[in-house]
């Protein structure tokens, strides 16, 4: 809306201004030529019917110096003079309904523009939604199905063995907490993405949370095969912020990095400080995300071309970034980052 009446303000007073300018293009030769040479014309008919050399002269000569319109009123009758400023009139609004024509044009194709753009707009939101829907139904299908085999084998009596009876319960309680993440994780996202939603701020010191995600998370980090390198300084940064979201953009980077990395994978977190921020980057040594950057913080969208397995939900990053915006900082992928091969950094600022 307010692009709107910033355009049509701007095109308002284009438009008002081109009137102007024409109209001082045109009154100017009606006023300083038209209406001297119709004054001197009327002049010579009164006097003679024929036009001299010298007439033309002198036509010449009051086109360039004559004496406006003045003259003209001291020679015509009444009704000359009705005439004339009809005329006049006609002179002036003819400017000033081109403008109005114009303008009219003008906000017309703008009000087009701005209803094919809309249009546009839904139907990518249509196709977003139904391909986010699309893409949890298949990532709540996979652990729906094998729950389902496993809790169907077991209830038939197709095992027999207790060791493979565990190994069976013990897939069905993996398989149900991933669903359980995953509706969680869809939640969060619906959440954020309310309207109503606001966030819970207060003074928050940055370095205590993240040394303190990053402490909750190293047996994990360890029991995947990776080793988790911590470069937190101990002089606090305290902002305003949501402590319980800002550690969910936290966790989240570093169980992406965990999930999406293989075995022997180095993975550092660190917090450098400068002017009136904090620079929070998770980097790792694996390998390199392929594609835009910007898509990874779309919601279902993963780093890798092929959708099998169930390593991620592709709603992490997307979380991160929602979190990230609604603090006011900023969240990018860069590659390489000072010895590692990619790194998700966020800008954390005072205000």
């Amino acid at each position: 809306m307010d692009n709107l009446k910033s355009y049509l303000i701007t095109r308002l007073l284009a438009v008002m201004g081109a009137v102007a300018v024409i109209e001082i293009i045109v009154l100017t030769p009606v006023r300083r030529i038209l209406l001297p040479i119709a004054a001197h014309v009327a002049q010579m008919e009164s006097a003679s019917n024929s036009l001299r050399l010298q007439d033309i002269f002198s036509l010449i000569y009051i086109a360039f110096f004559g004496r406006g319109e003045g003259a003209v009123l001291s020679v015509l009758g009444r009704s000359q003079i009705f005439l004339l400023l009809l005329a006049i009139f006609a002179i002036i609004l003819a400017p000033l309904a081109a403008g109005v024509m114009v303008y009219a044009w003008l906000v017309a194709r703008r009000v087009n523009e701005l209803e094919e753009q809309r249009e546009k707009e839904r139907d990518a939101y249509a196709a977003k939604r139904n391909r986010m829907f699309s893409d949890f139904a298949h990532d709540l299908r996979t652990p729906i199905t094998t729950i389902a085999g496993y809790a169907g084998a077991l209830s038939d009596g197709m095992v027999k063995e207790p060791a493979q009876q565990k190994e069976y319960l013990e897939a069905i309680r993996r398989k149900s907490e991933r669903m359980s993440e995953l509706i969680n994780l869809l939640f969060d996202y619906v959440k954020l993405g309310s309207t109503d939603y606001k966030l819970n701020k207060k003074d928050c010191d940055v370095n205590e949370l993240v040394a303190e995600i990053a402490a909750s998370l190293y047996t994990d980090v360890e029991e995947a095969g990776m080793e988790l390198i911590a470069d937190i300084p101990e002089t606090p940064f305290v902002v305003s912020l949501d402590r319980s979201q800002a550690g969910r953009l936290i966790n989240n980077l570093l169980v992406n990095a965990m999930r999406h990395n293989p075995s022997g994978t180095k993975i550092a977190v660190s917090v450098k400080r400068i002017a009136g921020a904090e620079l929070l980057a998770v980097a790792d040594s694996g390998v390199p995300i392929e594609g835009q950057a910007a898509k990874l913080f779309e919601p279902f969208v993963k780093g890798d071309k092929s959708r099998s397995g169930d390593r991620g939900s592709g709603l992490g990053l997307s979380i991160c970034k929602m979190i990230a915006d609604m603090h006011g900082w900023s969240i990018g992928l860069a590659q390489p980052y000072e010895g590692y091969s990619k790194a998700f950094v966020v800008k954390i600022t005072e205000s």
